[in-house]
């Protein structure tokens, strides 16, 4: 709610009306004043106020409910009219797509082609991979197996040279002994 210079007008006018102005002016011992005839006169303003007041927002409705209508109407006809473009554009472009699906599909046909192709090549490559996999498993078993021999010959080989030694002196202290 907006208060306007109206309204104020108003209010202060019914603040007259009643018996509050007449009490402020009343001397001690003395009855009431003779200004409460003033307050009949005023409730008649009041009253006509409030008319004008009622008429003038009658008035502010209807043209709002006239603007409503006004506005709801252009916006229906905007709306159909962007739906007309709408749906003559999505022909047009339906009818595009339909001619670059048709080039598509042959062109996945080919595609299709090529890849069964190329499957080809993959599975004879994977099959050659596999091959060299095996191969350098077998080779690198081979070489593990190759260095453990190697390892258990030196071993032995270290073993039966300290042998060799300790009986080499063995004999010597006997000899030396007798």
């Amino acid at each position: 709610m907006h208060i306007t210079a109206q309204k104020i007008k108003e209010a202060a006018e019914a603040l007259e009306c009643t018996e509050l102005k007449s009490f402020m002016f009343q001397e001690p011992t003395a009855g009431p004043l003779t200004r409460r005839r003033r307050s009949s006169r005023s409730t008649g303003r009041s009253r006509r106020s409030t008319r004008g007041t009622r008429r003038s927002t009658r008035r502010s409705t209807r043209g709002t409910r006239r603007s409503t209508r006004r506005s709801t109407r252009g916006t229906r006809r905007s709306t159909r009219r962007s739906t007309r473009r709408s749906t003559r554009g999505t022909r047009r472009s339906t009818r595009g797509t339909r001619r670059s699906t048709r080039g598509t599909r042959r062109s996945t046909r080919r595609s299709r082609r090529s890849t069964r192709r190329s499957r080809r090549s993959r599975r004879s490559t994977r099959r050659s991979r596999r091959s060299t996999r095996r191969s350098t498993r077998r080779s690198r078993r081979s070489t593990r197996r190759s260095r453990r021999s190697t390892r258990r010959s030196t071993r032995r080989s270290r073993r039966s040279t300290r042998r060799s030694r300790r009986s080499t002196r063995r004999s010597r202290r006997s000899t030396r002994r007798s």
